[in-house]
């Protein structure tokens, strides 16, 4: 059984995930409107540091004025939570503290933030949805030993590019091929010196953070997504930075093999990034077996 039936199962059963989201912003207001389309589970708290954020979000989602409380109180908001209501706060330790809720998601993108809310969630025995890859590249190990020791679950999403990209790295594993390189397109042309202030107009227009847009632009994000995923698979770059090749969807597996075999790695066993094929993510492996390779 998928994941699809198992929560239409649950929806007929009169079940629902209940998940709370730190951070309104990009992810975690896109989080909650694709939520109120699915079965089985649902948004019921929100938090963002910025007032009226959160409120704000659910009302992205489609949700009427009347089902949202906001407040920052703890008894308020699982009153709230128990009379069917949703919650909107910008006090984000109820997320990780108020009964009710299966799973906390983090989608701040503020390292100590995000390391905090999923610290706070583990030690109430609640399961950590990290969207935070900044945290996650910084203590994500510690925070996946806390929640094994807790019992509960730490992961990251499978639809950003670490995850999608671990995957393809899964799946090649399981059936025995020897894996080269992993890695992702970037999403931008790269500019090394781009700040908030020179990507603002492109930010406004893309409804973006503009802090977030520079490090995309700069690379910034790119290494910290493929240090999460490099931690996750126990591949290293190749150099600082890594390569960053320009390549196509057809030259990923010429690229991103050894240099003795003409592309651009010293060796198998490392994370990359390429110019040219965003948005997107891979995996290079081959195999020895003449009939496999034949196939």
């Amino acid at each position: 059984m998928n994941y699809v039936q198992s929560l239409a199962e649950y929806a007929e059963q009169g079940q629902q995930v209940a998940v709370g989201i730190v951070g309104a912003g990009q992810m975690g207001e896109g989080l909650a409107c694709q939520m109120e389309q699915m079965s089985g589970i649902v948004t019921l708290m929100i938090a963002d540091v910025q007032p009226g954020r959160a409120r704000n979000a659910f009302l992205s989602a489609g949700l009427d004025t009347s089902v949202i409380v906001e407040t920052d109180d703890f008894a308020r908001a699982q009153e709230a939570l128990a009379t069917g209501k949703r919650v909107a706060t910008t006090n984000a330790k109820l997320i990780a503290t108020v009964p009710g809720l299966d799973i906390a998601v983090e989608a701040t993108g503020i390292p100590v933030v995000g390391a905090e809310v999923a610290r706070d969630a583990i030690l109430n025995r609640r399961h950590v949805l990290q969207m935070n890859v900044e945290t996650d590249a910084t203590v994500g190990y510690i925070l996946r030993y806390m929640a094994s020791a807790a019992g509960v679950i730490y992961t990251l999403t499978c639809g950003d590019e670490p995850g999608a990209t671990a995957e393809l790295f899964d799946f090649a594993a399981s059936l025995g091929f020897e894996i080269i390189c992993a890695g992702k397109g970037k999403n931008n042309p790269l500019d090394r010196h781009a700040t908030p202030d020179t990507v603002q107009k492109r930010a406004a227009k893309q409804q973006m953070n503009p802090k977030m847009l520079a490090s995309f632009v700069d690379g910034t994000k790119t290494m910290v997504e493929m240090t999460s995923l490099a931690n996750g698979i126990g591949f290293v770059p190749d150099i600082r930075g890594m390569h960053g090749p320009q390549c196509n969807p057809k030259s990923i597996s010429t690229v991103f093999v050894p240099q003795e075999d003409g592309g651009v790695i010293s060796a198998p066993g490392r994370v990359e990034y390429g110019i040219g094929i965003a948005p997107g993510v891979f995996v290079v492996f081959t195999a020895r077996n003449p009939k496999i390779v034949r196939d």
